[in-house]
């Protein structure tokens, strides 16, 4: 919020929860990303506001509408002159791992199919597509990647048959998969794909001005050389290590 009473810049926050950069809990958002944000802005006349919403939806306004930041863009090739790349968040090195996932009870069949004729399923805009479809050609092989609007319906079409694969990363304690009423025991990770992604930053939309982005920029590199990004990344990987182990001891 501004100190001196002169106009704020309003810029809006696309969220979705990807422990621990963004949590969401009894309508309360935190997390590194969230801390990260709210500490370099907080002197600044920069007024922020944060909303949780379907990311593919997210990724689409962020495109083509001004002052819409997204709190963790995987940066590629096919983005990059899309969105100005304001701060790359540092992430544990497990996130930038992608596997190939399927149902246990589907092994056999798949191991019979092959990739060649294996069919996946992302959300819609997953950088994640991108590096399967790199992986498959390298075989000589066409990718059959089929496109949802959301995290969940991926875990559903898996879960119900439908596609042979779903792409993600190390499972952790699979709240996602659990909040659905499926069992993450029922899935057994494949084959680790190469990850194309350049890191994971906080981003904002080319439709943004010059000025508020540089402004954005600054603020964001001034907390980092405070030491303090580090400070906060430390505190939340230690929480996520700590619910992890809890949850896999229950």
């Amino acid at each position: 919020m501004p100190l001196n009473g002169q106009a704020s810049d309003k810029i809006l926050a696309y969220i979705e929860r990807i422990p621990p950069y963004v949590l969401i809990e009894n309508n309360k958002i935190t997390g590194s990303t969230i801390d990260i944000l709210n500490e370099a802005l907080k002197e600044s006349d920069v007024d922020i506001h944060y909303q949780e919403i379907i990311w593919s939806r997210a990724l689409y306004e962020s495109i083509h509408k001004p002052n819409i930041i997204l709190t963790g863009l995987n940066r590629n090739a096919s983005r990059e002159d899309k969105f100005h790349w304001l701060y790359k968040v540092p992430v544990h090195t497990s996130r930038q791992r992608v596997f190939l996932w399927q149902l246990k009870s589907k092994a056999k069949e798949n191991k019979k199919r092959g990739l060649k004729n294996a069919s996946i399923t992302v959300m819609q805009g997953d950088h994640k597509s991108k590096s399967y479809k790199s992986y498959v050609e390298g075989f000589g092989y066409q990718a059959n990647i089929y496109a949802v609007g959301s995290r969940e319906q991926v875990i559903h079409l898996l879960f119900k048959g439908r596609v042979d694969y779903i792409l993600g990363g190390e499972l952790g304690n699979a709240w996602r998969v659990k909040s659905l009423g499926y069992d993450p025991d029922m899935i057994e990770r494949v084959v680790e794909i190469p990850n194309t992604s350049q890191g994971l930053y906080i981003a904002i939309g080319k439709h943004t001005e010059l000025k508020l982005v540089n402004k954005i920029s600054k603020a964001l590199a001034d907390l980092e050389r405070s030491g303090r990004v580090n400070e906060i990344m430390a505190l939340w990987f230690n929480k996520a290590e700590k619910t992890s182990s809890s949850a896999n001891t229950q």
